[in-house]
């Protein structure tokens, strides 16, 4: 955080009025009373100071006493950020709501890649938060986050639906098919990655679909699909099988032996044995979807998948610039309220420099003959 000087009027013009603020902070009740913090943009400024601006409870206290933000303890700026983690997330989802008009598309229809991160608490074990995530390539922008304890699955459903949308996920959400029938049935279009074991496949007529007999039948080197049904794993209350488009994308032999190799890399590490079936697969790319042939091939919905890597870097983005996997607090309203000021600020960043990106860097030369 640069201390010498003083921008917070020209950040805080991208996040509202300050009477605007007022009002959603105390709807959200986060500001209740004004005894130490005198109005909603000091509230924000505070919670800003202590999780992007990487400083602890004691240091964003004194930082703001020095700079006369406000004055108060640690204890009671503890007291405060707990109960403003509700607002911080309402002031971080209407960021990305501006969002929404502006979208990429693909022959009229919007991309949405999906994928979640675990953030764990100080002093390492088991994560304690999972940020579910939605991303537009177009843009280069996050559209949808929800925040939920680690418990808490990946589930393609996650996000509302809309009627232009084809939602890419990769293999981490291909194994409920609860959530893939949402969508089957639902008004957005999917594509995602699915091992060969991970869903009960059938065939029309009910019976079970052979898919290694269908991945061996495919010709060396070319990329294959079919129909399948797919089941509802015993449990009756899911509903009855529903059609889906399978995709098997057969990988170049170098890239089929390096995802072989470290197919038996990860299971020797966890002391597994891998099956001779899997091993197999392992040469294929699997993608379900509900894309209609006639109008998308085989390659242009794996063109398509291949756009997921992005979401994957934007995340990587969001731990090493803001180190969003560095949570600082253990108590979870705190923790909450951490988590939604980066992102917060992470949004705030990509709409600042987002104008920038809609034009090229333009040479000396050719601004000498302007």
């Amino acid at each position: 955080m640069n201390y010498s000087h003083d921008n917070w009027s020209a950040i805080l013009a991208h996040i509202g009025k300050p009477e605007e603020l007022d009002t959603s902070a105390r709807n959200a009740g986060a500001l209740t009373r004004r005894r130490e913090i005198r109005d909603a943009a000091t509230l924000l400024r505070l919670g800003l100071a202590y999780g992007p601006g990487g400083m602890s409870l004691r240091e964003v206290t004194a930082w703001a006493q020095l700079h006369d933000v406000a004055t108060l303890s640690d204890v009671a700026l503890l007291k405060r950020l707990r109960n403003a983690a509700d607002w911080f997330g309402i002031l971080a989802a209407q960021t990305l709501a501006v969002r929404a008009a502006v979208t990429g598309c693909t022959s009229g229809k919007r991309l949405r890649l999906v994928d979640g991160t675990a953030i764990s608490a100080p002093g390492g074990g088991s994560a304690e938060w999972r940020l579910h995530m939605g991303y537009d390539p177009h843009t280069c922008q996050f559209t949808d986050f929800e925040l939920t304890d680690s418990r808490d699955a990946e589930r393609l459903d996650r996000f509302a639906q809309a009627a232009d949308e084809i939602r890419i996920a990769d293999r981490g959400f291909g194994s409920r098919p609860e959530c893939i029938r949402s969508l089957a049935f639902g008004e957005a279009d999917y594509i995602v990655r699915v091992h060969w074991r991970g869903l009960r496949w059938l065939t029309a007529e009910g019976m079970r679909f052979d898919m290694m007999g269908f991945l061996r039948g495919l010709d060396c080197g070319k990329n294959g699909e079919t129909t399948v049904m797919i089941g509802n794993s015993g449990n009756k209350k899911a509903g009855a099988p529903f059609p889906a488009r399978l995709i098997a994308v057969s990988l170049p032999p170098e890239k089929a032996l390096i995802s072989k190799t470290r197919l038996l890399s990860e299971n020797r590490r966890k002391g597994r044995v891998v099956q001779a079936e899997t091993l197999e697969a392992a040469g294929h790319v699997l993608l379900l979807t509900s894309l209609p042939e006639d109008e998308y091939s085989a390659e242009q919905v794996a063109d398509c998948y291949r756009l997921r890597w992005q979401i994957e870097l934007a995340f990587k983005r969001l731990k090493s610039l803001l180190h969003l996997d560095a949570l600082r607090a253990k108590e979870p309203e705190l923790a909450k309220a951490w988590i939604f000021a980066n992102l917060l600020a992470a949004f705030l960043i990509d709409d600042i420099i987002q104008p920038s990106l809609d034009f090229p860097p333009r040479s000396a030369g050719s601004e000498k003959k302007n």
